[in-house]
């Protein structure tokens, strides 16, 4: 099964949380069920002295407005999350313009069947009032 791994893993939070809204949009928007997102270890020491920066504020990143709709879950691991996308609104936005698709065929058919049993009924009518005016025409 295709996935992306993405490692967030020297980069700043700002950037981290940038690249990884980016890459779930990116991800589902190209049906990609799952990504991994390097960050460090809970316990690791990075550059400025703290421990596991990214590691502990990326569930709030998850949350962010962009991509909260189209993230299902996220799993924390060592070191890194997985996250799971969601593609039960976009499945219901196809089926949506599907069946609007199909209720527009059926409009038309229907428009069809009525524009047709119209004609017919005029020729039947016209094909009377000939009739009429043959007879009129043919008494005299």
């Amino acid at each position: 099964m295709a996935y992306y791994e993405v490692d967030l893993h020297n980069l700043t939070r700002e950037e981290a949380r940038l690249i990884a809204i980016e890459m779930i949009r990116d991800s589902h928007s190209k049906c990609i069920p799952y990504v991994k997102f390097v960050t460090e270890r809970e316990n690791h020491i990075n550059a400025t002295e703290e421990r596991g920066v990214l590691y502990e504020e990326f569930p709030s990143w998850m949350l962010d407005i962009e991509i909260k709709h189209l993230v299902k879950d996220y799993d924390p691991c060592d070191g890194f999350y997985i996250v799971y996308l969601d593609f039960f609104v976009r499945a219901l936005k196809e089926i949506s313009l599907l069946v609007l698709l199909l209720l527009a065929i059926i409009i038309i058919l229907y428009l069809l069947v009525i524009i047709d049993s119209e004609l017919s009924l005029m020729n039947d009518y016209l094909m009377d009032l000939k009739i009429t005016y043959l007879k009129i025409h043919n008494t005299h």
